[in-house]
């Protein structure tokens, strides 16, 4: 017969405990006290052995499946359980990186997939957190954002198919954003994006997409020793001579349209301004065949776009810097290296602060 249940949850005890009126005789309700307390001990026992079970290491269960995301650790861990130190808060900057192709060694330059999974875990247990390029605009324009402590953008050049492949799922693991900028011109080469992959990463909100160049993601002749120089720092050199300065502005200026064109025709709901990596992160001020191509350019871009992104040091950006600085990460770069080169980047920080108060009256 079914043991009726007692108030203690499921546990069901003899009638001899529930209902200790029972009229039974007195042998009868000591052998039935005697058998309840026997199957109440077994329970506890039983109990307890289902707790130690569930108290065994990982290995000693049955695997379950994992996820091909990041587990996040708390920031003060990193990886291999090493203790990270957060990075110190700082307010009015905020470090930009650029990354290129994500690739192994004997697959060519760039920086390895699993560095740079490695380095964004850093990002993370230093208490980094992304931003979108949104907030980085409004930042840097002088508008009202909230941004977090310890902000960062991430940015990515050439439109690398690699970016889909091997960051968006790192990305998605930290629920993190990242700006890829595209030269229109090689969109659905070997190796690049597609147009449909582009659409992809921006309809999932990981990603957002601005102007690299149009064709002007390449190198030209500049005089007639056959010297190179990118297409937007130097003026061409053609059998028949060199182009006019006015001419190069044209031709600068129409490569430009010509990719904002492309992205508005193609992903539907963008528009042009926000901002412009230039490629190379050269307009002139590098290397140039006519002194005022670096003048020119660099005012032209920033009337044109709102942020205009160079590769020069370690500095973090500031609101009315002019050009943006970003760190170029390559495969020298491991997470020791771009924490350190954060740490410096930090220290300058606070040097122009110093100076910047030291100044006043």
């Amino acid at each position: 017969m079914p043991l009726p249940c007692g108030e203690v949850g499921r546990i069901c005890f003899p009638p001899a405990i529930v209902s200790p009126t029972s009229r039974a005789p007195a042998a009868t309700y000591r052998a039935r006290a005697r058998l309840s307390r026997n199957r109440l001990g077994t329970l506890l026992v039983v109990l307890a052995a289902a707790v130690a079970s569930a108290a065994l290491p990982d290995a000693a269960v049955p695997a379950r499946s994992v996820t091909k995301r990041p587990l996040l650790r708390p920031a003060s861990v990193g990886a291999h359980g090493k203790a990270h130190r957060l990075f110190p808060r700082f307010a009015g900057a905020v470090p930009v990186l650029v990354y290129h192709r994500l690739v192994t060694a004997d697959e060519g330059p760039g920086v390895a997939p699993a560095v740079f999974e490695a380095q964004l875990r850093r990002l993370h247990d230093l208490g980094f957190e992304a931003i979108t390029l949104n907030q980085y605009v409004r930042f840097i324009r002088g508008d009202a954002v909230e941004l977090p402590e310890r902000p960062v953008l991430i940015t990515f050049d050439d439109g690398f198919a690699s970016a889909l492949a091997s960051a968006d799922a790192v990305l998605a693991g930290y629920g993190w954003t990242a700006v890829m900028y595209v030269p229109t011109g090689l969109v659905g080469r070997p190796g690049r994006l597609t147009w449909d992959e582009l659409r992809q990463m921006r309809s999932s909100g990981r990603w957002q997409i601005d102007e690299h160049a149009g064709h002007g993601h390449d190198l030209i002749t500049a005089d007639a020793a056959g010297r190179r120089l990118p297409f937007y720092a130097g003026k061409l050199w053609t059998g028949g001579g060199q182009e006019s300065f006015v001419h190069y502005k044209q031709r600068v200026r129409s490569d430009i349209e010509r990719g904002s064109a492309l992205l508005a025709r193609n992903l539907p709901g963008w528009t042009p301004r926000a901002s412009f990596a230039v490629p190379f992160g050269n307009y002139g001020q590098r290397a140039s065949n006519d002194s005022r191509i670096a003048p020119w350019l660099s005012g032209y871009l920033r009337r044109s776009f709102d942020v205009v992104f160079v590769q020069r040091d370690d500095r973090f950006s500031t609101p009315g810097a002019g050009f943006a600085n970003r760190f170029a990460l390559s495969r020298r770069w491991d997470a020791d290296t771009l924490e350190m080169r954060l740490h410096r980047g930090l220290d300058d920080l606070k040097q122009h602060a110093q100076a910047k108060r030291s100044r006043r009256p």
